[in-house]
């Protein structure tokens, strides 16, 4: 009797130690995503775009490994969602319409890439180098220099990107207030003027923009914003009479 409740135990413990090894198993691979070819040949190029080129091709019932996505899905395929593979050595992007993801794929997370502007004749503009994705060009130091304590403006400094031809510098306030501040250059200027009566700590983030046209709302953004800094200002609203004291 005692060596087949002992047999029990062992059997009881083996079974714990078989789940623990398959959840933590889970737990290694839970994050790793999954595309399947759906089509054959499909091209795979070096960016999220119809207009990079390409740079092979993958047969049908290929396994892929997902690691992120640009574009969101709505109703329908309309060329803006696209996937980044692992593919061979480096990484890689697919239209997503040509796999079947393991996920949803909306989602998967944002890797950080945008369509590439068009002009109006629905061209990509002049400029830019399609040997790479482009974002992953735009690359350099931020500077910040000046100081609202002792003056009334901030020169920030950014890298330029080729192909870009205006870059927004967006100043956000401690609760989430955002002022543009506009350049053609690599080099803007935040005015305090411009800015909230807010005061504390604000953070400025900039991105690259291609436009041929003078109107704002017609620009379009090349890439994600990245952050180059932060600095104090005061509150800078109407002056508050401290109340008297009671009595």
């Amino acid at each position: 009797m005692r060596k087949f409740r002992w047999a029990l135990l062992w059997i009881g413990l083996g079974a714990v130690l078989l789940l623990f090894s398959v959840a933590l198993a889970q737990d290694t691979t839970i994050d790793t995503i999954y595309g399947l070819i759906t089509v054959d040949q499909a091209e795979v190029r070096v960016g999220p775009d119809f207009a990079y080129n390409a740079i092979g091709r993958l047969v049908r019932d290929t396994s892929v490994v997902i690691i992120g996505r640009s574009g969101d899905f709505f109703n329908r395929w309309d060329g803006r969602q696209w996937l980044k593979i692992q593919f061979g050595d480096s990484d890689a992007w697919l239209y997503a319409r040509l796999a079947r993801t393991s996920v949803a794929f909306n989602s998967i997370p944002l890797a950080g890439s945008r369509l590439l502007p068009r002009d109006r004749n629905g061209r990509v503009p002049e400029g830019f180098d399609l040997s790479s994705e482009i974002c992953t060009q735009w690359q350099g130091g931020f500077t910040q220099s000046g100081d609202f304590n002792s003056g009334d403006r901030i020169t920030v400094t950014y890298p330029g990107l080729q192909g870009a031809n205006v870059y927004s510098v967006i100043a956000i306030s401690p609760t989430g207030n955002r002022t543009p501040f506009d350049s053609e250059t690599t080099e803007a200027v935040i005015l305090l003027e411009d800015l909230p009566w807010e005061g504390g700590t604000y953070t400025w983030r900039v991105a690259p923009y291609w436009t041929d046209s003078p109107r704002r709302y017609n620009w379009q953004q090349v890439c994600l914003l990245q952050t180059g800094g932060t600095f104090e200002k005061a509150y800078t609203g109407p002056y508050t009479p401290t109340p008297p004291p009671p009595g």
